[in-house]
Order: structure tokens, then C-alpha cells, then sequence
């Protein structure tokens, strides 16, 4: 389901929906220089490729050879991750109170768009 030009009222709700159900939820939208999307995807699982650590060869401990043959391993593996996506709710509750470092961590939008 993808959502613009909505209330929040109104987003919140069908997020909510959505998210019970197991459907992938996005909205955004624009107000001048300022805009924000959103994305709740639920339980997210997904592959990804990660090269493999070259060892280094016998009598090559350090130094550029050492250095070069771990970069040119075209060896990769595959790592399965999975996410949890929060709901649009409780993106929009902000950072705890308490937690300063949060606040300030914190794009100064979020604030503008509430």
C-alpha cells in the first residue's frame, strides 16, 4: 500500500492495518524543501553478499603483497539477515523521553513535519 497526501490520523490507521495483515506499507510526502518517506516492510528477510576474508599466504605477513592479496580474493559469501520494521506510529513517538542523545542525533525535520 503506498500512501501520500494523507493525514497522520489517517496513515497511522492504515498502517496499522497493514501491518496486522502482513502488507508492505509506504508513505511519504512533500512540503516545499522538506518531505519524509516511510516504509514498514514487517519481517524482512533478505540476502546479502559479503567478500570473503583472503588468509595471507606463507612468508607474506604484512606489507602491500599481503594487502593485495586479500583485496583481490573474488571469493564472496552469502549472509541471510532479517528486520523487524516498526509501525508508523511508533516511528512518529520520537525518541524516548530521557534520552538526550537520541534528541540530539535527531534530524531537525522530524520536528518541522510534526
Amino acid at each position: 500500500v503506498c500512501l501520500t497526501c494523507c493525514s497522520k490520523d489517517s496513515m497511522v490507521r492504515i498502517n496499522q492495518i497493514c501491518h496486522k495483515n502482513g502488507i508492505k506499507f509506504f508513505t511519504g510526502d512533500v512540503f516545499g524543501y522538506h518531505g519524509f518517506m516511510f516504509a514498514d516492510l514487517g519481517q524482512h528477510e533478505f540476502v546479502e553478499e559479503k567478500p570473503k576474508v583472503a588468509k595471507a599466504s606463507a612468508g607474506l605477513e604484512d606489507g602491500p603483497e599481503a594487502k593485495r592479496a586479500r583485496l583481490e580474493a573474488a571469493e564472496t559469501t552469502m549472509v541471510k539477515k532479517q528486520l523487524q520494521f516498526c509501525r508508523l506510529r511508533e516511528a512518529l513517538a520520537g525518541p524516548a523521553r530521557g534520552e538526550a542523545a537520541a534528541l540530539r542525533r535527531t534530524a531537525p525535520d522530524y520536528f518541522l513535519l510534526h
